[in-house]
């Protein structure tokens, strides 16, 4: 991302603290099975995709406190069937220390290979009561709330069995990196993932973004997690920035035109 748009991020964080804006960031990292996994599949024996997120997420929160001072930190983990509160928005350190506190994931034993059975579907609703208890009822004036989900699991698709009603407040955002295996339907069917993620989370300015092993990619799409979600971009025209090649290569080609009627004999 170009310089002058992290200045751009700063000068708008600058003034939002003059006027006491406070975004109030509570990251729900998945701590399933298949983040135990490699991040990158034709490395077996690489880092899984827990320990590359971790870090980069580190990262983030450091690069995001420099421009937002003010902003308030929380951890939702999502474990194997429900998610769970570890820390409702509070300072920076406290979440760092906290996220540090997150085990890496134990190895799969043998008899956990990929067996062509498709997993449990996970629970959305979940996510959205410990939501909710995280941000409370209170919330100082003028305050955003925000939500980043780091999903990572492809062998089933996920759903929600209840209402999610702080998706229908204006000051509140959520989005979501989807880290997933290679595509191998029916068990693995990423799209279909990708699909409910988007149904499940998206409204207004969301962003639903996804990467199977491409760390610069996971980092990107971080970076565009800096801005405050009222300014940025859709989600089309912000990725398009990150690769204007691909997103040209994406787009509709123009219509061929068509050549004039003869003329009459």
């Amino acid at each position: 991302m170009p310089s002058s748009s992290t200045h751009g991020f700063d000068a708008y964080c600058r003034k939002a603290e003059q006027g006491g804006t406070v975004e109030r960031i509570c990251v729900a990292l998945d701590v399933g099975l298949e983040m135990h996994d490699a991040f990158d599949a034709r490395r077996p024996d690489g880092p899984t995709r827990l320990a590359v997120v971790l870090p980069a997420l580190r990262i983030w929160i450091a690069q995001k406190a420099q421009l937002a001072p003010k902003a308030q930190w929380g951890l939702v983990v999502l474990r194997d069937a429900e998610a769970e509160l570890l820390l409702a928005p509070t300072e920076r350190d406290i979440m760092l220390a906290t996220l540090n506190s997150v085990a890496q994931p134990r190895p799969r034993d043998a008899f956990e290979e990929d067996d062509g059975v498709a997993d449990a579907p996970f629970d959305f609703s979940s996510l959205y009561n410990v939501l909710g208890d995280a941000f409370g009822t209170a919330r100082p004036d003028g305050a955003v709330d925000r939500c980043l989900v780091v999903f990572g699991r492809s062998r089933a698709v996920p759903v929600a069995t209840g209402e999610f009603t702080l998706k229908d407040k204006g000051h509140f955002f959520l989005d979501a990196i989807y880290l997933h295996e290679n595509a191998a339907p029916p068990v693995r069917d990423v799209q279909a993932v990708f699909d409910a993620l988007r149904k499940l989370l998206v409204h207004r300015s969301s962003y639903v973004m996804e990467t199977t092993r491409s760390q610069e990619k996971l980092k990107s799409y971080l970076l565009l997690l800096l801005a405050h979600p009222i300014l940025r971009d859709a989600q089309d025209a912000a990725l398009a920035k990150l690769d204007p090649e691909a997103a040209q290569r994406a787009a509709s080609p123009p219509p061929t035109p068509t050549a004039p009627p003869p003329p009459p004999s």
